[in-house]
């Protein structure tokens, strides 16, 4: 059996479809008439189905035996979470998915909902890591229904929808970048072979949501020119909108007594990890101390818990059930 490698996104993140700008009557194009009707909106899913998804499988040499791979090695790991907050914050960063995670989710500080949420997120990340090829490739399509109706304007009245490759490339390239730079820092190590290999594998999603074959990054150095690209692009930026947005995903945990130490050094673990230009954006003051907090934190997991902790207190139980049934 194959198993799907596919990655999930830590929120219903929304993603564009950037508007084709027909002429106007006064513009350098007055008096063109677009070639044919203006495109469908929102756009139509363009998905693969599951037979496909079954011949991309068989034909793909990548995913032919995951029982030693990166990816299960990596996603089974219960500390990676702690990226996940990275993640979020790089991906609401840009205007069009911050604004359709605030006009499409909905909010509730209640700890019942909040555990409702992750649960539902952990769920089909790890279903689409580990599960059969039919309930990975059913995760991804239950994805794409909810891609249907994410869409609307931005702030600046640009249009977005879910389905635009564009976003679902940002999203699924932050999450990677924030999976590696979290395992390194609490885990250990990885290649550049082993990143590649990652990355590889994962972006076999691009289909299985609508976007093109090979249209996300398959190795380190396309994930690497990618992420400095739209670093540096002014595509980026942190308003109100995210800014809130931020708050709300880093904002007290509901534990007696130690929710507020939590959000402490959940902020202080998401400034610390975010690059730069965005960690100023957002407005993290991250000095010398809690640098070195924070990597004190890291080397005690990392060096001391993380190697002598058995894998049923540091690896999820379908990751470890799928590497059971595999080696049977």
């Amino acid at each position: 059996m194959s198993p799907a490698v596919i990655k999930i996104l830590p929120l219903e993140s929304a993603f564009i479809m950037a508007d084709l700008p027909y002429p106007t009557s006064d513009g350098p194009l007055a008096g063109f008439t677009p070639p044919g009707p203006a495109p469908k909106w929102p756009p139509p899913s363009t998905a693969i189905d599951f037979p496909a998804f079954e011949q991309m499988l068989k034909t793909n040499p990548t995913v032919q035996d995951m029982r030693q791979s990166v990816v299960w090695r990596v996603n089974g790991e219960i500390i990676m979470v702690l990226g996940w907050g990275r993640a979020i914050l790089m991906q609401i960063a840009h205007p069009k998915v911050g604004a359709g995670v605030s006009q499409h989710s909905h909010f509730s500080s209640s700890p019942a909902a909040k555990l409702r949420r992750f649960k539902t997120t952990l769920d089909r990340m790890l279903t689409m890591t580990y599960g059969t090829p039919r309930a990975a490739w059913e995760a991804a399509h239950a994805i794409d229904t909810i891609h249907d109706r994410i869409n609307g304007q931005d702030a600046s009245q640009q249009r977005y929808s879910a389905r635009d490759p564009e976003l679902l490339k940002w999203v699924h390239a932050t999450f990677a970048d924030s999976m590696f730079k979290t395992y390194e820092m609490f885990v250990g190590p990885l290649s550049r072979q082993e990143k590649d290999q990652y990355l590889k594998q994962t972006s076999f999603v691009a289909p299985l949501l609508g976007a093109p074959p090979g249209y996300f990054p398959e190795n380190l150095a396309e994930l690497d020119a990618y992420m400095a690209e739209m670093l540096n692009s002014g595509t980026l930026k942190v308003g109100p909108q995210s800014a809130g947005l931020a708050a709300y995903v880093l904002e007290k945990l509901p534990v007696p007594l130690l929710g507020r130490a939590l959000q402490w050094y959940a902020r202080l673990l998401v400034g610390g990890m975010l690059p730069p230009v965005l960690r100023q954006a957002y407005g993290f003051k991250i000095g010398k101390a809690d640098e070195r907090i924070l990597g004190a934190t890291a080397w005690v997991y990392r060096h001391l818990l993380h190697p002598v902790l058995p894998p049923m207190w540091r690896r999820w139980k379908i990751a470890r059930r799928a590497l059971k049934q595999a080696k049977a």
